[in-house]
C-alpha cells in the first residue's frame, strides 16, 4: 500500500505592513483590501486571511473581501474592528497546502506597501538577523538613490518608526 502524499502548510502570499484606513463594528466580518493587492498577492475574495496587527500585536483570522478599484482602503470588518483600529499597520497573509516534494521550491508571493497601501516593491523578505540597524536603513534610504535595495531600504527604515 501507497503511503498517502503529505503536505506542508506555507506561507502562500503576504501583503506587508498594510495601513489600516477604516474600522466598521457593525459589519459582519471580514477584512476589506483593494483588488490591486489582492491581484498582486494572489489573494482571492472570501479566501482566508491572518492578520497580524504590528501596531498593537494582536493575530485574527477572518477572510478577505474586495474593496472598492484604485481605493487603497483596509478596512476591518466586524468583531476585527475591536482589535485593528485605523492607522494600525498590518501584516495579511495567506497559506496554501504544498507537496513535500514541492516544499523546497515553493516561492510565496511578497507584497510590500507604503503608507498608501500602494505597491513598493515585491520580495524577496530580508531575514531580521540581516538588516542593518534603523538607524543605518534610515541613513541608506535618505543618501542612496539608486538600485534595487533602494525600495528595501525605505520600506524598512518605516518598520522601526
Amino acid at each position: 500500500m501507497d503511503a498517502l502524499p503529505r503536505y506542508r502548510k506555507l506561507l502562500a502570499a503576504k501583503i506587508h505592513r498594510a495601513t489600516v484606513t477604516a474600522a466598521d463594528v457593525n459589519y459582519e466580518g471580514s477584512l476589506t483590501v483593494p483588488p490591486e493587492l489582492l491581484v498582486a498577492a494572489g489573494i482571492v475574495a472570501y479566501e482566508s486571511l491572518h492578520v497580524w496587527n504590528v501596531t498593537r500585536g494582536s493575530r485574527l483570522e477572518t477572510y478577505a473581501i474586495e474593496g472598492l478599484p484604485g481605493s487603497h482602503d483596509i478596512c476591518a470588518n466586524g468583531a476585527a474592528a475591536h482589535l485593528i483600529r485605523p492607522g494600525d499597520h498590518v501584516i495579511l497573509a495567506a497559506y496554501t497546502l504544498v507537496p513535500e516534494c514541492e516544499a523546497k521550491t515553493h516561492q510565496p508571493r511578497l507584497i510590500f506597501v507604503n503608507e498608501r497601501n500602494e505597491i513598493s516593491h515585491t520580495g524577496p523578505e530580508i531575514a531580521g538577523p540581516q538588516l542593518p540597524p534603523a538607524s543605518d536603513q534610515r541613513t541608506a534610504a535618505a543618501s542612496d538613490t539608486s538600485g534595487p535595495h533602494l525600495a528595501a531600504s525605505r520600506h524598512h527604515a518605516f518598520a522601526e518608526e
